[in-house]
């Protein structure tokens, strides 16, 4: 540990500290004439954006605003939603009433939830019927809907209005000069027309060369759908009793039921019983080695419904409870040459999760691996309960495990996702926080294994990861992508404002407040769960009827001294539903090879792009080199190269559970093998790299991509470790981090110059489901209008701050 403090020190040291009062060197150089133009700006944008979200089809998005459309007879709710919506082969609420306004297809649960909102909205009693749903009606159901498309589209494409006329009107209310916009709406529309072209190139090449690959092996596959249980249906209150309301087939009346006989539950809509839902629990499970054992505890467990995760993101973050909060990090007055001792000598850390604005947390973790229950300490107070903030100092004593002769030691923090389903076995998908001993010696014991200096800080540095997660339960229209990027923008205005006036006055007394303010969306995930149906090969034949998890993670890793970030997508699970029984197998392997292609088209550079398993394939079928069928442990071994020890027991686990594996001959690159894994019985695939994650999670070698994550302590102590490897002054380079992630993260949310996430919008030219257009074109130049306002940050910022690192 000596040397490696030693050479923070030395980095410390060439590099005297500025105090609170010094900014960095040319600061402020904001003028006050530029100070005004950027803030004109950014409520300029702002007027615009809540202009356009109030705009928006709510109608087509919310229950409330489908009702005032429809009306308040319950004839007219119950035939739109019969002839609107469609039923889906599952049991129970995956999507609840909100999900299906979404893409318009549900089970028989989720359209009567839909059913009874609309309801209630118009004022009408209402309650729910269940019955055990028998063979012959199931069969009835099945060929009602088998020739009618999953996703349903309109007729006719809806095409941007590009004309002068328009772009000229648009200009005015951004403020934006109408022949810079037009230039730039045109550029979008042809990369977006060039985009299209060039995944859906890509997609069939790929998924051509993998059946070949496969040569024959899924004629077996089992193609069989879930087959539900239960049939529900709407009843309403009326002046003889309650009248029945089944929207099963398309023909029904008031009063029809799919079925006649058989005993019936009845629920209200509030009140469903838990077997009737869809459920997911997140749990963090610490491993303790004590002698030669392992042990587990969980420390934090929190189980929710996945009709409630619809638009949400969930953070998991583990809080080191002795570090500074980010303020103090942010204006000087913590020591920053303490700041790595401190963090290797933390002792205690506590698992929570952001949902939103709520903040979830339970136990802590301690050093030694065992876990610990919080009390009502003032520390911890501060910390997580006003605004269900964690950005407060906290210090938790009293807590630390009695001295033992041989103490035990904490080795492993995992994340678990366990999703529940009825009429289906639990199914559980891992991911590491932080692992200090890795699968394979795992597997094989770990008698001689001990815990030295140098793993214990390892240990600390991993546990700074974090992971985001977008349950996804619908397909997402793109007018909800417009309207997720236009809450983003409207939650961010704040911190835009104070990024304005830090670049002006050199004043970073409320920098932690603004950046706690900010939204902490990761739009990135959002634009992915949107394009897996716009750029898939089969739009109107793939359906979600279980809960697929995208993730995002970053990675902080230290080791022997070197430092590295790295962050990516994790797609932990991607299963998708082929409700006509056709080519199962071919269109689950298709739309997979897509994920993971995505995967590289939103989050990968070009140099990179190799690291994730879809384009290393592309690469290797323009070079000729050849992909294996590894069904078995013979075939790992006649591979042309050979796994590290703790990718060979994944990859031997993954085989040993009847999973199928597509690997090359030689990896494109030595340091990012990459494969496909696939469910030969399914046809379920997704690719993997070297992290055994859903891709691999690249490197990222800019410094002001540290401000991403700079919203909280965590992401501040991030962003500094950073500093402390790559800058001459990491103080300078924490503030400049923080500056340019509220003017350009927080004015853009992420959308960028040139709108990509609208690309998806402007490809579909129409809805993915019925119901009107929304304004595309004001959507576009919102999101032209948010990077032009973020590029002009950025440069005031970097003139008057200058690059530090």
């Amino acid at each position: 540990m000596t040397t490696r403090l030693g050479l923070l020190g030395v980095l410390l040291a060439l590099a005297p500290m500025a105090s609170a009062e010094m900014m960095c060197a040319g600061s402020p150089g904001m003028s006050e004439s530029d100070q005004r133009y950027l803030e004109q700006r950014v409520l300029s944008l702002d007027r615009a954006v809540r202009g356009a979200y109030q705009e928006l089809p709510w109608e087509s998005l919310r229950v409330s605003d489908a009702q005032q459309t429809v009306g308040n007879h319950p004839d007219a709710l119950f035939a739109w939603v019969r002839d609107e919506t469609r039923w889906l082969p599952y049991d129970g609420e995956l999507r609840g009433a909100a999900g299906v306004m979404q893409d318009r297809m549900g089970s028989s649960l989720d359209r009567a939830l839909l059913l009874a909102a609309l309801m209630e909205e118009a004022g009408h009693s209402v309650r729910l019927a269940r019955t055990e749903l028998p063979t012959q009606a199931l069969e009835r159901l099945e060929s009602a809907w088998s020739h009618e498309p999953v996703a349903r589209r309109p007729d006719g494409p809806v095409e941007m209005d590009l004309s002068s006329a328009s772009v000229a009107a648009l200009a005015e209310r951004l403020e934006s000069d109408p022949g810079e916009l037009a230039e730039s709406l045109h550029e979008q529309r042809a990369s977006a027309d060039a985009r299209q072209t060039r995944l859906q190139v890509d997609g069939r090449r790929q998924a051509e060369a993998l059946t070949a690959l496969l040569d024959g092996s899924l004629a077996a596959a089992d193609a069989s759908q879930a087959v539900p249980a239960d049939h529900w249906w709407v009843q309403r209150r009326t002046d003889d009793g309650w009248s029945d309301y089944d929207p099963a087939l398309p023909g029904h009346s008031e009063g029809d039921r799919l079925i006649e006989a058989g005993d019936v539950e009845r629920h209200y809509p509030e009140a469903l019983p838990e077997d009737a839902r869809h459920w997911l629990t997140i749990e963090v499970v610490a491993e303790q080695l004590e002698g030669d054992r392992l042990n587990e505890a969980v420390a934090f467990a929190h189980r929710m419904p996945a009709a409630e995760l619809l638009g949400r993101q969930l953070h998991l973050e583990l809080y080191p409870m002795e570090l500074p909060s980010p303020q103090s990090l942010l204006d000087g007055s913590v020591d920053l040459d303490a700041l790595p001792q401190a963090l290797f000598d933390q002792e205690q850390w506590v698992p929570y999760l952001r949902l939103g604005d709520s903040l979830e947390r339970q136990d802590a973790i301690m050093a030694d691996g065992s876990v610990v229950e919080l009390g009502s300490d003032a520390s911890i107070a501060g910390a997580f309960g006003e605004a269900g903030s964690a950005l407060g100092e906290v210090s938790v004593g009293g807590l630390s495990a009695g001295a033992a002769d041989t103490p035990p030691e904490l080795t492993a923090v995992m994340a678990r996702f366990h999703t529940e389903a009825p009429g289906r076995e639990t199914d559980t998908v891992e991911r590491p926080v932080m692992d200090l001993i890795g699968p394979a010696r795992r597997s094989a014991g770990v008698e001689t294994f001990d815990v030295d200096d140098a793993l214990r800080e390892q240990r600390a540095v991993e546990l700074l990861s974090t992971l985001e997660v977008l349950g996804q339960t619908t397909w997402v229209q793109p007018a909800q992508l417009a309207a997720w990027h236009y809450e983003g923008l409207m939650d961010n205005r704040q911190a835009a404002l104070a990024g304005t006036y830090l670049g002006a006055q050199g004043d970073d007394s409320f920098i932690g407040e603004a950046l706690e303010s900010r939204s902490t969306r990761r739009l990135v995930l959002d634009q992915l769960a949107a394009m897996r149906l716009a750029y898939s090969p089969y739009p109107e034949r793939v359906a979600l009827t279980r809960l697929n998890l995208l993730g995002y993670v970053t990675l902080m890793e230290f080791e022997a001294g070197e430092h590295r970030r790295r962050e990516g997508f994790d797609i932990l699970d991607n299963r998708v539903a082929v409700p006509d029984g056709e080519a199962v197998a071919e269109t689950r392997i298709a739309q997979g090879a897509l994920d993971t292609l995505l995967e590289a088209e939103l989050a990968v550079e070009t140099r990179a792009a190799l690291g994730n398993t879809a384009r290393a394939f592309l690469h290797d079928l323009d070079e000729g080199t050849e992909w294996r069928h590894v069904a078995s442990l013979d075939g790992l071994v006649a591979l042309d190269w050979q796994p590290d020890p703790d990718l060979e027991a994944h990859l031997a686990a993954r085989l040993d559970e009847g999973q199928a594996l597509l690997l090359p001959d030689a990896p494109a690159r030595d340091d990012a093998p990459t494969w496909w894994q696939l469910d030969p019985a399914t046809g379920d695939l997704l690719g993997y790299g070297r992290d055994r994650r859903g891709q691999f999670v690249e490197g990222i070698l800019t410094l002001m991509s540290a401000g991403d994550n700079a919203m909280g302590a965590v992401g501040m102590v991030q962003s500094i470790w950073d500093c402390l490897f790559t800058a001459s002054d990491p103080l300078c380079c924490t503030q400049d981090a923080a500056a340019q992630e509220m003017i350009s993260s927080a004015v853009s949310a992420g959308l960028g110059g040139l709108a990509e996430a609208h690309d998806i919008n402007i490809v579909i030219g129409r809805e993915l489901v019925s119901g009107g257009a929304f304004d595309r074109l004001n959507s576009a130049g919102i999101s032209q209008a948010a990077g032009d306002v973020a590029d002009a940050g950025s440069e005031f910022i970097v003139d008057s701050w200058g690059r530090c690192n």
